[in-house]
């Protein structure tokens, strides 16, 4: 009789998926091998099928899954246990159902393992955080286990210990009951020479962390210097930790931008791009976990976050705005992303808000010339030279600027009332904080409270409609630590590496591109006609919709116009709309395309629509030279996006965002440089999730 490990051989060498119906096997017969299987060599291969089989809802093979876990807790080797558990953790159905039998099997004995295999003991305390932090199992065991782990232990456990803890810190950060003990454990590394940068830089980032959710200035310029400080001492320890310069860097802008300090935020921002341009050499070529990606998207984050930052500051320098609708899309830019950009958790960056826009009003406050501007700017829409003009972050700026501007007198006149206190004003700031939290609670979790000075100078109407602006804002834009963004987007950068180009500001910008063209691939995805439109009155017809299937002969076809002007406006209403500016312009049989500019880089997306295939070979013969082509006077990149028309009602369903974007060159005949293209698709003629329902 065929045995499982041979199966399960034969089925890798052939390239073939391997579940469990491909094995062929009866279940009684795998259960009774799986211990072994997962105990050996291809384990990895075994736990593909165990997560195929609780993908599909398989109950016939669950005595067969069972006994994967007490075999895999008898694995011996470091490589074939972590492919184990990248296979089951690829399946957030499959970690749930054996998390609590996985943990158990994982932390057994784990400090006897400690001493007798130190980097296997590292392993197997890795997958159990890992399926604590993935929420498959509650984090108490994990949490005992991180306890009772040894300061003293063995070189090779102790220096991936930090990384370890680290995780701990980023998904559990407002739990005393654990960080104390993840802190504390932390300091004590950074006396020990196998883990003490490691450790260092971890302790950097809970800092960082620390200083990004604090309500308080004092709290967050110190937390700010503590963490440069972590950060710089580990970058000078060991060369290439220039994750930890990147940081410091970005300390250091933050700071600086507080005390309006353009020419120090000029010099962090060049030292960021340096210490990016060098990671990417060190890391040029190797293997990356995927658990460890998103510190890498965080990076690309801060980056777009201090390009504003210094654009910004050189603005606000100025004696004079020569350009004043450009230099208000500048400023306000950063003031927006200060309350939105926070890479290092899920919480609202509320110490960055606290330190930047207080800068950024107090400029205005000071400068009258400036404050004219804003005035005009938030109250003559009509006047606009650019069509996407932020007013809702300029009328929330002025009105904060008003506020702080009548508070002054104020201030000075009660500083000298020394028996005033909170209790003697019930209707001060705690009402004022009880009303935020009634009628505002989304400008409340973005502002902190800051959002207090600018609701006491609203009505109740005028702060619902700020409320309705500030949500808007808030679920339009999806953050990028998303489980099918982010190792897309990892993926991408690795393939647009390989290019000799894709350096310096090249790979800073078109990076920054790519990642806000995934995100609009994902949120044409997901969004609904409602939100993504708008609502209509009643009586009136929907919104039109692009994406959907026309519905009677009369309807209006869908164009290329019609993703060119969603994508465009997305690009607006984004992060980089500041930075970069957008535009479109006639080239190629008078389409409107979209083409960014970042200074003499430019970048052009081109767009089309396609109701006969969807398939990416017959898109790129039809379309990637055309999208090649205009890269010929600037950067060899460039991107397509085509509006798939084909019909959907025989396929079932459509393609998952992981599959709708990819990188592929071209290379016409006679010359001697491929020009890199990132191609994505948005699906139309969509029908609901419930038109597939057999009926």
């Amino acid at each position: 009789m065929p045995q499982l490990a041979d199966r399960l051989s034969e089925l890798a060498s052939e390239g073939k998926a391997i579940t469990f119906p491909a094995i062929g096997l009866a279940p009684d017969a795998v259960a009774s091998q799986a211990g072994d299987v997962a105990a050996g060599p291809l384990a990895a291969y075994l736990a593909e099928a165990v997560a195929d089989a609780f993908n599909r809802s398989d109950a016939q093979w669950q005595s067969a899954a069972a006994a994967f876990p007490h075999g895999l807790a008898a694995q011996p080797s470091v490589l074939h246990l972590s492919a184990s558990m990248d296979a089951l953790l690829h399946s957030p159905t499959a970690a749930k159902a054996l998390g609590k039998s996985l943990t158990a099997a994982l932390l057994d004995d784990l400090l006897a393992q400690i001493e007798l295999a130190p980097l296997l003991a590292a392993a197997r305390l890795e997958g159990a955080v890992r399926l604590a932090v993935a929420d498959a199992v509650t984090p108490f065991k994990v949490w005992q286990a991180i306890e009772d782990v040894p300061n003293d232990g063995p070189e090779d456990f102790l220096e991936r210990l930090p990384r370890l803890l680290g995780l701990a810190l980023d998904r559990w950060a407002d739990e005393d009951t654990i960080t104390e003990t993840v802190r504390e454990l932390l300091q004590q590394l950074t006396h020990d020479e196998a883990a003490d940068v490691d450790a260092m830089f971890e302790l950097g980032c809970d800092l960082l962390r620390r200083a990004l959710s604090s309500q308080d200035v004092g709290a967050v310029t110190s937390h700010l210097v503590l963490a440069r400080k972590q950060f710089e001492t580990a970058a000078q320890a060991e060369e290439a930790r220039d994750d930890a310069r990147i940081y410091a860097a970005v300390c250091d802008a933050i700071l600086a931008f507080g005390r309006h300090d353009a020419a120090t935020i000029t010099r962090a921002a060049d030292e960021i791009a340096q210490a990016v341009d060098q990671r990417e050499a060190w890391l040029h070529g190797t293997h990356q976990p995927a658990w460890l990606q998103p510190r890498r998207s965080a990076e690309i984050a801060w980056q777009r976050l201090i390009l504003q930052l210094r654009a910004a500051a050189t603005t606000l320098q100025e004696e004079a705005w020569m350009d004043a609708w450009q230099a208000l899309d500048t400023v306000l830019g950063a003031y927006s992303a200060a309350r939105t950009v926070c890479p290092l958790a899920s919480g609202v960056s509320h110490g960055l808000a606290h330190l930047v826009q207080p800068a950024i009003e107090d400029r205005f406050l000071r400068e009258q010339a400036f404050l004219a501007q804003l005035r005009r700017a938030a109250q003559e829409t009509d006047h606009h030279v650019t069509r996407d003009f932020d007013t809702a972050t300029a009328t929330a700026l002025l009105q904060a600027i008003d506020t702080a501007a009548r508070r002054e007198p104020a201030d000075a006149a009660t500083s000298s009332n020394d028996g005033a206190t909170d209790d003697d004003d019930p209707g001060g700031a705690r009402a004022g904080m009880n009303r935020l939290q009634r009628l505002a609670p989304t400008l409340l979790l973005l502002l902190g409270e800051r959002a207090l000075s600018i609701a006491l100078a609203l009505d109740d109407h005028q702060l619902l409609l700020i409320e309705g602006l500030a949500y808007d804002s808030d679920i339009a834009r999806l953050k990028a630590t998303d489980p099918l963004v982010v190792p897309k987007l990892d993926a991408l950068m690795n393939q647009l590496s390989a290019h000799q180009a894709f350096t310096g500001e090249t790979r800073r910008t078109f990076s920054a591109l790519v990642e806000q063209t995934l995100l609009f691939l994902k949120s044409r995805s997901d969004l609904t006609r409602s939100n993504l439109f708008g609502t209509t009155k009643k009586g009136e017809p929907p919104a039109f919709d692009y994406r959907r299937k026309p519905e009677g002969k009369e309807a209006r076809k869908p164009v290329e116009a019609d993703l060119q002007r969603d994508f465009h406006q997305w690009l607006q209403a984004g992060p980089l709309h500041n930075v970069v500016l957008v535009e479109p312009v006639d080239i190629g049989m008078g389409r409107a395309d979209v083409m960014t500019h970042f200074g003499a880089l430019r970048y052009l997306t081109e767009i089309k629509q396609d109701s006969s295939d969807n398939d990416p070979t017959y898109l790129e013969d039809r379309y990637l030279a055309q999208a090649a082509e205009y890269t010929i006077t600037n950067a060899p990149f460039s991107q397509l996006l085509v509006l798939d028309l084909t019909p959907k009602e025989e396929t079932q369903g459509n393609m998952r965002v992981d599959e709708v974007a990819w990188t592929t060159t071209h290379r016409p005949k006679g010359t001697g440089i491929d020009r890199a293209v990132v191609v994505g698709i948005v699906a139309g003629n969509r029908v609901t999730p419930s038109a597939y329902s057999q009926k």
